[in-house]
């Protein structure tokens, strides 16, 4: 898909940011700044963002642990991350979920702590919004390792029986937690699996934004005019270590130069500078509003008050 240059300066800026927010949430967390540790997606950015650019806010994400991608793809705010992972009173749990972010009024469903429950509450909330007429569509983002758990077949069945508006897509970045997935999973792909079910899906390179947005696209249109599920793999990788802490070493030094040279960051940057739609002057003023942007988050979050006490009792079941 060609990607209008508004749509496209969108989506790079919201890469960017991802990428220099973890970087600061890593400096952050390692100074023990944030009570936490850190998951992060370095090099797998477009995925997360280029899946959220055909989402409209009352679409319904399911999102990962791993970086920001998605979140602020689809809205989130650093101040709004940053308050949530320092567990202060300002942030849209009131100090209760720390990672697990979410904003229901944007469509960010919370995270549950055992990866791949999730893939239920992905088919209920699809079944809600075809039971009562609505147009929206539900993304249900989940790794390669997660698609071993046991709620993956079962909701891919019920997906195509009932033809809910639901995209599945495997953020695929070549590791599950400390082992490459090939030593785990028997296939090359993941996504022919959902072959068994009826389910369409596609295989697509997921460090070039324009291709994951417009595989998305196609997706949430069919969900969108009833025409059913779709799963959507995208390959990437994840430059990083699992999480912050881990020692490394795992990732073979020449795996990772092969896909420094395949950043979908540095890609969109060439694509729009090459045609004549950015300038350096353009990146310099991007770079410094963000950096302002991200140290205002950290000032908020940090001169936040933390929950009351006397408030854990609230917003939860009796």
């Amino acid at each position: 898909m060609q990607l209008e240059d508004d749509k496209r300066k969108e989506l790079y800026r919201k890469m960017v940011t991802v990428r220099l927010l973890e970087k600061r949430v890593e400096q952050l967390v390692t100074a023990a700044r944030i009570p936490c540790s850190g998951h992060f997606g370095l090099g797998q950015e477009a995925v997360g963002v280029g899946i959220c650019g055909p989402l409209r806010y009352s679409d319904y994400i399911f999102g990962t642990h791993r970086g920001f991608a998605e979140y602020i793809g689809k809205g989130l705010t650093p101040r709004e991350i940053l308050s949530e992972y320092y567990g202060k009173a300002t942030s849209l749990s009131r100090g209760r979920l720390g990672q697990h972010l979410l904003k229901p009024e944007i469509g960010i469903m919370p995270l549950p702590s055992s990866l791949g429950s999730e893939f239920g509450m992905a088919v209920g909330t699809a079944l809600s919004t075809k039971l009562r007429g609505s147009d929206q569509v539900t993304v249900n983002l989940f790794g390669e390792g997660t698609a071993g758990q046991a709620d993956f077949g079962p909701s891919l069945e019920m997906a195509s029986l009932w033809q809910l508006p639901l995209v599945f897509v495997c953020n695929n970045n070549q590791y599950v937690e400390l082992a490459h997935y090939r030593n785990v999973v028997a296939t090359e792909d993941i996504a022919p699996r959902a072959g068994a079910y009826g389910i369409p899906y596609e295989i697509v390179d997921g460090n070039d934004i324009a291709l994951v947005y417009g595989a998305t696209a196609e997706a949430v249109s069919r969900a969108r005019q009833g025409e059913g599920p779709m799963f959507l793999e995208f390959k990437t990788y994840r430059r990083c270590t699992h999480y912050t802490g881990d020692p490394g070493g795992y990732q073979p030094q020449e795996e990772i130069e092969i896909w420094v040279q395949k950043d979908p960051i540095d890609r969109c940057r060439a694509t729009m500078m090459a045609e004549g739609m950015w300038t350096e002057a353009d990146e310099q003023a991007m770079l410094a509003s963000i950096a302002d942007e991200i140290e205002a988050a950290v000032k908020f979050a940090e001169e936040s008050p933390y929950p009351d006490p006397a408030t854990i009792y609230e917003h939860i079941y009796a």
